[in-house]
């Protein structure tokens, strides 16, 4: 039955399997037995029995964790003692040496490692996609806006970069983050190794994990330090909220009297209910819905890393319903951005004439500087101009005031120049940025 709609609706089927039930029942015993392999290599326990385990515990379900919770109470000794009832004499090596969380954090390392791949790869893929639509609208103009207000023109290539450079910044964050977190241990209850009673813990340590391809923790407790995942989840927020800003941006460009941009809309879609005509903006707005979820979680990981002594259980049940959801919902969100911006309709004809509507006055910021350059005083020509707009004088009123018209002549207020100079200025620094991103990211940008 299912209830959350995480089951039903967010997420990849890629994500949702690595934090499956059924994986994580893979990863314990994989844990176990490269446990068994690393004390079989240092002549702990006889060889073989790894293996062995291995054979005789391949069969094993959840329906068997199962009965054995229900028993006992404890999730860790659930899945031992239900290996053990499977592998004969050689069930007495299992867990040799281990704590719970030798187990369960290094299961964590796995799957952030894994996990983490995939959100970076379909990352990438929305960086790819974005590059060559801004490098495809890098002339296309389009109105800037400050405080919801028309501002300067711009290119819509050029209001893309903002969103290109906070993604490739997140990004570099979150390989060092997942990195980070790709991580185990096997030390025993309080971490110092004393249950193997080895001189060197971290030498079995760093073979258990290379088995498992992960990283030993520098150190730890009975668990992980959790300002690791703190750490991940908070760059986690900041894609998200990026995502968010991006799915904003679209929204109100969508919107009627704007109209710049329109999202994906596939034949037989229905807007509305009961609005025929409608085209609502539902692939951004579940963006940002999601993104509320996603920072939700933020403080909870801030506050996993205050931990009693050697370890409580107070980030544990946190940690299980947070964990999955936010790279679930992560997933959601990148793959619904690459969908928005593979199928991005631009309304040039709009863009155009969202422009005309505010000129001529939108190039004054223009004017003010070229009376400075040309040797006039840049706070009296604001002055000059903003009392000229004030009194809703025309554009040609320049020409006739007795101090703007000492620097400024006709060819200066001419709009198609005026455009063309805020066109050019965007493009040399949208090119210039695209071209440096594109060689990072290997896409091949055409005229």
């Amino acid at each position: 039955m299912s209830i959350h709609p995480i089951d039903y609706r967010y997420g990849s089927h890629e994500i949702k399997r690595i934090f499956s039930k059924t994986n994580w029942l893979k990863l314990f015993i994989d844990v176990e037995i490269a446990i068994l392999k690393a004390l079989e290599k240092e002549g702990r326990i006889p060889d073989g029995v790894s293996d062995e385990i291995k054979r005789l515990v391949k069969g094993l379900k959840i329906e068997d964790i199962n009965k054995w919770e229900n028993r006992v109470k404890h999730e860790s000794m659930a899945v031992i003692l239900a290996m053990y009832e499977k592998s004969e004499e050689y069930g007495k090596y299992i867990h040799l040496g281990a704590t719970s969380n030798d187990i369960l954090d290094t299961i964590m390392g796995i799957q952030i490692r894994d996990a983490g791949n995939i959100i970076l790869d379909k990352l990438d893929e929305l960086i790819r996609q974005m590059i060559s639509l801004a490098w495809r609208e890098r002339l296309t103009p389009c109105l800037g806006r400050t405080h919801g207000r028309a501002a300067i023109p711009i290119t819509f290539g050029f209001k893309l970069l903002l969103f290109l450079d906070q993604l490739d910044r997140v990004r570099t964050a979150l390989t060092n983050a997942i990195k980070l977190c790709s991580i185990g241990k096997y030390s025993g209850a309080v971490g110092s190794g004393v249950e193997i009673e080895v001189i060197d813990g971290a030498h079995i340590e760093d073979e258990v994990m290379e088995i498992l391809g992960i990283t030993r923790a520098r150190h730890a407790t009975q668990i992980i330090p959790r300002d690791r995942y703190a750490y991940l989840f908070s760059s986690f927020s900041i894609l998200s909220s990026i995502l968010d800003q991006f799915g904003r941006e679209i929204r109100n460009l969508q919107r009627s009297g704007i109209e710049e941009v329109m999202e994906p809309f596939v034949e037989n879609q229905i807007g509305s209910s009961v609005m025929p005509q409608k085209r609502n903006p539902i692939l951004s707005e579940k963006i940002c819905g999601l993104s509320k979820v996603i920072r939700g979680f933020s403080l909870g990981w801030l506050e996993n890393i205050i931990i009693e002594h050697e370890r409580d259980l107070t980030n544990s049940s946190f940690e299980r319903i947070a964990i999955p959801e936010v790279f679930i919902l992560i997933d959601e969100q990148i793959m619904t951005a690459t969908e928005i911006v593979k199928g991005l309709i631009i309304k040039k004809d709009n863009m155009i004439k969202n422009i005309r509507k505010e000129e001529p006055w939108i190039y004054s910021d223009l004017l003010v500087q070229i009376v400075a350059i040309r040797g006039g005083d840049r706070q009296k020509a604001h002055h000059r101009l903003r009392e000229i707009i004030s009194s809703r004088g025309s554009f040609e009123d320049i020409l006739h005031d007795n101090y703007l018209s000492k620097y400024l002549k006709e060819n200066d207020l001419e709009i198609p120049i005026l455009l063309d100079k805020c066109i050019s200025a965007a493009k040399i620094k949208t090119e210039k940025f695209l071209k440096e991103l594109s060689k990072k990211y290997g896409v091949p940008l055409r005229n």
